[in-house]
């Protein structure tokens, strides 16, 4: 319904933007974060989605509040904790090897001395 954001323009008034959630939980949370920063909205319950109509004036605040449900409602990439580090554990070690190898070939090419080319053209008279 609400695409890749959860929110959508109010299809009646063009000057309030409309939130959507699936969940009470998230719902109460955005309110909590709006009457935290004491913005006025206004609410309805269509099926399962629960709609916060904010005019576009508290735009900056309903953001806020919106990033506050993302952040405490979003789950981690990777569930398995030990897959999880697991993988982090292999990145830095392949940017350790990494860092280290470079260390090493570098030391190794200021050792390197230029070699001395010698003069093989002959001119044939």
């Amino acid at each position: 319904m609400f695409g890749l954001v959860n929110y959508r323009r109010h299809p009646e008034n063009p000057n309030y933007i409309v939130f959507g959630f699936n969940s009470e939980a998230e719902a109460l949370v955005f309110e909590a974060e709006l009457n935290k920063y004491k913005t006025r909205f206004e609410k309805d319950v269509e099926g399962n989605v629960y709609l916060y109509a904010i005019a576009e004036s508290s735009m900056d605040e309903a953001n806020k509040a919106n990033a506050a449900v993302t952040v405490a409602f979003k789950d981690p990439m990777v569930k398995n904790k030990i897959l999880r580090y697991s993988l982090l554990i292999l990145m830095a070690l392949l940017i350790v090897i990494g860092i280290v190898g470079y260390v090493k070939n570098s030391k190794k090419t200021q050792n390197e001395e230029e070699p001395n080319l010698k003069d093989t053209t002959t001119l044939v008279e």
